[in-house]
């Protein structure tokens, strides 16, 4: 899958958009293929401090998520999955604030 962002986006972003898309893919192998990367970044320091605490957000989200067997077969009203999606639409859209997106990158794609 390639990625959704262009570099050189914020390593938390980038990462948030590419779970993102492999959820809206509905593809599984794609989504856990991208809880290991985003894991895998996680343990690796940045440097910055903004980006540090981008990366536990997303340490967190990714870990949750991954907890649940059948992630995209949960259910829209679970609490849990849908204040995670939200957490990497919050993540993604980081360096996208912009008013006619409302921030989110994933709203401004060109969806042909």
């Amino acid at each position: 899958m390639a990625d959704l962002y262009p570099s050189p986006v914020a390593a938390p972003a980038h990462q948030a958009g590419n779970i993102l898309r492999a959820w809206v893919c509905r593809d599984e192998a794609a989504l856990r293929k991208e809880f290991a990367k985003g894991l895998d970044l996680c343990a690796s320091p940045q440097g910055h401090a903004l980006e540090e605490e981008n990366l536990e957000m997303l340490k967190a989200v990714v870990a949750r998520l991954n907890e649940c067997p059948a992630v995209l077969n949960a259910e829209p009203a679970d609490p849990t999955v849908r204040l995670c999606i939200n957490l990497l639409m919050h993540l993604a859209g980081q360096p996208y604030r912009t008013k006619s997106s409302g921030g989110s990158p994933v709203a401004s794609q060109d969806q042909t």
